[in-house]
């Protein structure tokens, strides 16, 4: 019959081996914690990704996105006021957008992962803001006249604006300014809603000769880009090369300790 051994001795077998087992589990469950939460910050940045990638197909009817699509280019006042009627026209209706994933990048809990990204993005939510103040000051001119404005509107004959719609507006076929009877006071008028949406479009929007690579047509794409080259190269951080090491240690504890119950029930 197996002689048992003393208290204190079989005391101090179990307690090793609860410690051995209990470092070993302790080494796994933060393991597992690690890489789930590598795995929350990697899905958290692919919907965020998604968010970007839906705003900016928004802020690309506003940018020229289309491929080679060239955007405002930029032309002479005497080209513009000839190719851009309409520009004349009060009725010509500008409609902002809300970007609210790309305003608060920076207030994303997975900013730091976003580095390459951030940039770029800050300075297109800029030329958004700047594009959006601008509308601002010219809905403020546009409407804030309201005889003026009802004075002006039926000389141009045309169709009311599409108070629905939330795109960038085509151009709406107006006559020239020059074509109608309008007063001293009218042509003032027509004359600085022209000159603002002159601004708005080749200035503030531009296109792919523009001199301001803050312009919305160059920010737009720049953000684009690295938003591209930002999503073919993500991938889920790695644990540290050494957790390897503590892995081998945590196995080896748990294996020692397997073996030392094998040889206290004297199995091996």
């Amino acid at each position: 019959m197996k002689q048992l051994p003393d208290i204190l001795t079989s005391a101090t077998f179990w307690a090793s081996i609860a410690t051995m087992w209990a470092a070993s589990g302790a080494w796994f469950t933060y393991v597992a914690a690690a890489v789930a939460s590598r795995q929350q910050t990697y899905d958290g940045i692919l919907n965020l990704i998604e968010g970007l990638e839906a705003e900016l197909t928004l802020v690309s009817e506003w940018a020229a996105g289309d491929e080679g699509n060239s955007g405002y280019l930029s032309k002479t006042r005497a080209q513009l006021t000839l190719e851009h009627t309409d520009w004349f026209n009060p009725s010509l209706a500008v409609f902002k957008f809300s970007t609210p994933t790309l305003s608060n990048l920076t207030n994303s809990p997975y900013a730091k992962s976003l580095t390459p990204i951030v940039r770029p993005f800050v300075m297109l939510n800029h030329s958004i803001r700047r594009v959006f103040d601008h509308i601002d000051r010219y809905q403020a001119f546009v409407f804030g006249d309201t005889a003026m404005y009802q004075n002006v509107l039926p000389k141009f004959a045309v169709n009311p604006a599409n108070l629905g719609s939330s795109t960038m507006p085509t151009n709406i076929v107006s006559p020239h300014p020059s074509m109608m009877r309008l007063t001293v006071e009218e042509q003032v008028y027509v004359n600085h809603i022209f000159m603002m949406n002159e601004a708005l479009h080749q200035s503030l929007i531009g296109g792919a000769d523009s001199a301001d690579s803050g312009c919305l047509y160059k920010a737009f794409r720049t953000a684009r880009k690295a938003l591209q080259e930002f999503k073919e190269g993500l991938k889920r951080e790695p644990l540290p090369d050494w957790f390897s090491l503590l892995h081998i240690v945590a196995g080896l504890l748990a294996w020692v300790g397997f073996w030392q119950l094998m040889r206290w029930f004297e199995i091996w």
